[in-house]
Parts: structure tokens; sequence; C-alpha cells
């Protein structure tokens, strides 16, 4: 039976709580478990690279009779190379055999920081195909509630970094988290609030902080390898994009970068490092919503943020059926570049 931890149960100030059923349903699978699998979405980011991380490394901690596998789809990205377990982290594309044989064979698959399994992509399949218990734990709204036997979703959360720092003092106590586990945890929050800086932040995401920090970590550490990673092709393909394809739209408050693929081979740059590009059109005082469209073969990858009253999720359900937050969305469009980027500005234009 499905145990689910309801929305906007909570006042906005409050950590999220659990359930005896729960907790109870989860040290159960855990107890009787001998393999588990912890996955997460396509292009990994902080958050999902963070909380896949953390998580492994204290079910490893607390249960050395579980043999734990960690994989994300398109791997783990290099600027999360320095991170402790990046190098464990299995591949869906590379290491299709050995992820296949890991989701299939699991007795319970943890899945973090997505709402609904096409977002694994390459792994979407195997993962439909076990017979694992499956348990999802995000932020996300309008999880897939077939897809899962336990869902812990909560969208007030700041990060799937957070819900998993007291989803771990609920299961096994403040002690579970280790100095290296916090420090892949801290940077799931550093990352998924803009350096504490969205409107995401919470009392209860600086209580999480603080927690993790007591730990022993590095916060300055930290942020400088989150920030301070830019190859110089990275480098200059910034200034290329910001120079030459950057629209503005003033009279609808709306710019967004069209990245073709011409570019990024030009540039030598891939998914990894737009991480963050969309942030710049947010930059500019009289822009509320803004928009990166980046070519892929076969398709486009949008993403969309917004500052003040723009609800991007539901921009993004509506146009590509993709999905997220109210101000930080992404979907995947099977249009051409030039026609994903009319089909967005057509929108804009008659909202």
């Amino acid at each position: 039976m499905q145990v689910e931890l309801q929305h906007n149960t909570l006042e906005v100030n409050l950590k999220p709580e659990f359930s005896m059923g729960q907790l109870c349903y989860i040290r159960g699978l855990l107890d009787g478990a001998r393999r588990a699998a912890v996955v997460s979405h396509t292009n990994a980011d902080g958050d999902a690279v963070g909380s896949v991380m953390g998580l492994t490394l204290m079910l490893r901690a607390l249960y050395p009779q579980l043999e734990v596998t960690a994989m994300l789809p398109d791997g783990c990205p290099a600027q999360f190379g320095w991170m402790p377990l990046s190098a464990e982290i299995l591949n869906g594309r590379t290491d299709a055999e050995r992820c296949h044989e890991a989701l299939t064979g699991a007795d319970v698959v943890f899945v973090l920081d997505l709402n609904t399994p096409p977002r694994m992509e390459s792994l979407a399949t195997a993962f439909t195909a076990s017979r694992a218990a499956k348990v999802l734990v995000d932020h996300h709204h309008s999880p897939d509630t077939e897809a899962f036997d336990l869902i812990i979703s909560e969208p007030l959360i700041s990060s799937t970094c957070e819900l998993v720092v007291w989803l771990a003092d609920a299961l096994w106590g403040e002690e579970a988290v280790s100095r290296e586990a916090a420090t892949c945890l801290y940077v799931g929050l550093r990352t998924d609030t803009g350096g504490f800086a969205f409107s995401n932040t919470q009392p209860s995401l600086y209580m999480a902080a603080a927690q993790l920090v007591a730990t022993g970590i590095d916060p300055a550490d930290i942020n400088n390898r989150i920030l301070n990673t830019f190859s110089e092709n990275r480098l200059r393909f910034y200034g290329y994009a910001i120079s030459n394809c950057l629209t503005v739209d003033r009279e609808h408050s709306f710019a967004y970068f069209a990245i073709s693929l011409d570019d990024q081979r030009h540039f030598g740059v891939g998914p990894e490092d737009m991480e963050g590009l969309v942030n710049y059109t947010l930059l500019m005082v009289d822009i509320e919503c803004g928009a990166l469209i980046r070519e892929e073969e076969n398709r486009c990858k949008v993403s969309l943020r917004s500052k003040y009253t723009t609800d991007v999720n539901s921009m993004a359900r509506q146009l590509f059926d993709g999905g997220g937050h109210t101000k930080a969305a992404g979907a995947t469009s099977k249009l051409t570049l030039q026609q994903t980027v009319k089909k967005l500005t057509d929108h804009i234009a008659t909202r």
C-alpha cells in the first residue's frame, strides 16, 4: 500500500514531519534487503548528485549487509568530480548493462529529485521493469503516483538534499549524517537555492544547513568548488552566448538564450556547461521571466526561470509536458530549435 506525504500540510516555516507508517515501511524494506539502487534524473545538477551520494553513503554505513549501487542516467558531471563517490556513480549510457542489472535485481530502489520516471531517460525502462520496492523522495510538483510504492514529496522544501536531511533524522537520528555525507547534501542545499538566495529559502533550510555545517564540513571550500570551476572553453562560450544568443523582449519582460548544436560543438561545451546560464536572463532589472533553449539531436531542452509571479512550472507543463517548480522548471521539446523558440515566444506574447 502506498503511503504519501501530502503536499502543503505543514506551515512553510517548519521542517517536514513523517508518519510512523512511512518510517516503518522504509526501515522494514532496508532491514530485509540485500541489494539497493539509488538513482536520479538526467543532466544531474547539484541536488541530484548530492542527494544520490549523501543517501548512498548513509545506507552503506548503516546497513553493512546492503549492496548499494548509485547511478545517474548520464553519469556524474565533471564539475562534481571532486565530490565523494563521484568515481563510483554508474553512467546509464556507458554502464547500461550494470545499471540494468542493479535496477532489476534490487530489493529497493530510491528515486531522488525527480517526479516521473521519464526523467531518468536511459534508465527509465529498467526502472519500470524492476520488481523492487520503489521509494520516491522529491520536492517537485505532481509526482507520478502510479510509478512508486512510497512517495515522500514536499514542494515547499528547498531541495531534495534538505528533504533527505530531515528524513535521515527521522529514520536514524542526526548522527547518521557523516561529514562526508554532509558535504554531499550541502552541495544540493547550496545549488538549488542559488546560494541561499532564491525564494525557496525558509527557516528549515537554514536549520538543515546549520546541522550539516556542525559535522565539520567547509562551506567556503564547497562554495569555491561549486562556483569556480569554469574551463576556458565554458567561459568563452558564456561570453559568446550573452553577445550572440540572447534575445531580450522588454515588452513582455522576457529574455531567452537559443543555443544551437553548432555553437556547442564550436566551443566544445556540453549540457553540464549550460548549468546556470539561464539565470543570467534574470540579472536584468526589467526581466521577469527567462529561458534557455538548448538544441540536442532530434530535440531541444528547455529551462525556465522567473523572479516574481510567473508560474514557469505551469508553462512548462502546458507547452512541453514538462514541469518542476513555480519559479524554476524544465522540459524536453521534440520540435526544432526554431519551432521551440516560436512556440515559447508566442505563448509569452499572448499570456
